[in-house]
């Protein structure tokens, strides 16, 4: 029982300080990303900013169809240059998006039985990270970046 406690203490321990490694080699050609490295720390900061140009660019998508003519002669009518840069933008935001997508399948997190004192253990597991991004918030992300006001939108528009 005795050498048991020692042999333990052999093992390396797995706890990283913050910022000591930012990728860890998963076999051949896998990276796992530490979320505390300040590659994901800026690109979060990214990220962030492009989700608020997002809710501004969104009701760009209101602008498209305007009234033309005179007061007897009045047709539902589309501004195609703000319609082209709606789209253009809003789909600029749905690649960054995408890549953050990417970015949740190839980042470990912190183990929840490993947090109770200090940063924890990192998961660097690929199955592991994809299973629990699958099962938290992979459908709120794939439903963000459906395209529809590209598509509705102007199909709406075009009914007339």
């Amino acid at each position: 029982m005795g050498s048991e406690r020692i042999g333990s203490l052999k093992k390396p321990l797995r706890f990283y300080p913050r910022g000591a490694r930012s990728v860890k080699e998963q076999g051949p050609k896998k990276k796992i990303l530490d979320p505390q490295c300040s590659f994901l720390q800026n690109w979060n900061k990214i990220f962030m900013l492009v989700c608020v140009l997002a809710v501004a660019i969104d009701p760009l998508f209101f602008y498209i169809p305007w009234v033309n003519g005179t007061d007897k002669d009045k047709c539902l009518d589309l501004d195609h240059k703000m319609e082209a840069a709606a789209c253009v933008l809003r789909t600029f935001i749905d690649v960054v998006y995408i890549l953050r997508i990417a970015f949740q399948f190839r980042t470990g997190f912190i183990a929840p039985s490993s947090r109770v004192f200090g940063r924890g253990e990192l998961v660097e597991d690929p199955k592991v990270i994809a299973k629990k991004y699958l099962t938290s918030h992979f459908i709120v992300d794939i439903l963000a970046i459906l395209p529809l006001p590209q598509v509705f939108f102007p199909c709406f528009v075009n009914l007339h």
